[in-house]
């Protein structure tokens, strides 16, 4: 029978996939989307009679990536992502017109991305180098993200939200493989 920290290592590997299919899905039904006209969460608006295909992905998502953020946490490989995937559960629950949407929304991406920086300084710590490089990239991706939205590169806040999105579940890999070769 498959322990709870090997099941939360396996979905941490999953992560990067389960969010590309779901994603995927939402997508196609919204087919008025655009990924530099929107902010993700558009797809959830209240204002948007299928909604509950995004909201309902999010919330699923954010369960599964808790089980993935508790296992790192038991493993000395998170302190804080736990409570950032509450952070997303609540961006699910709370479509953009209410005002915990936001601020949700911006901790969740905070959280992560701290937790990723501070994490990768104890692995550098212990000897594994590559936990500095994932502290720096936690910290540039922040910096990118925040210049993508000052900047107004995009009309829409979705390639920010995917930059950060995608260090985020690249970490997941990252913590899930050091996590089954017994990290």
């Amino acid at each position: 029978m498959m322990n709870l920290q090997h099941l939360a290592s396996y979905i941490s590997l999953s992560l990067p996939v389960i969010f590309i299919l779901g994603l995927a899905l939402v997508i196609h039904a919204n087919p008025w989307f655009s990924l530099t006209g929107n902010a993700l969460s558009d797809m959830g608006s209240t204002r948007n009679p299928v909604n509950y295909y995004f909201n309902g992905f999010l919330m699923a998502f954010a369960a599964l990536s808790f089980i993935a953020a508790i296992g790192a946490l038991r493993n000395g490989l998170s302190y804080i992502m736990p409570l950032a995937m509450v952070f997303l559960f609540l961006v699910g629950v709370f479509p953009e017109e209410y005002a915990p949407h936001a601020p949700a929304a911006v901790l969740f991406y905070v959280l992560a991305l701290a937790d990723i920086a501070i994490i990768g300084i104890k692995l550098g710590r212990n000897g594994i180098s590559a936990g500095y490089a994932w502290s720096v990239l936690a910290v540039l991706t922040f910096a990118l993200m925040l210049y993508l939205v000052k900047a107004r590169v995009f009309k829409g806040l979705a390639i920010p939200e995917l930059v950060g999105a995608a260090t985020i579940l690249a970490w997941f890999l990252y913590i899930g493989l050091l996590q089954l070769m017994g990290f």
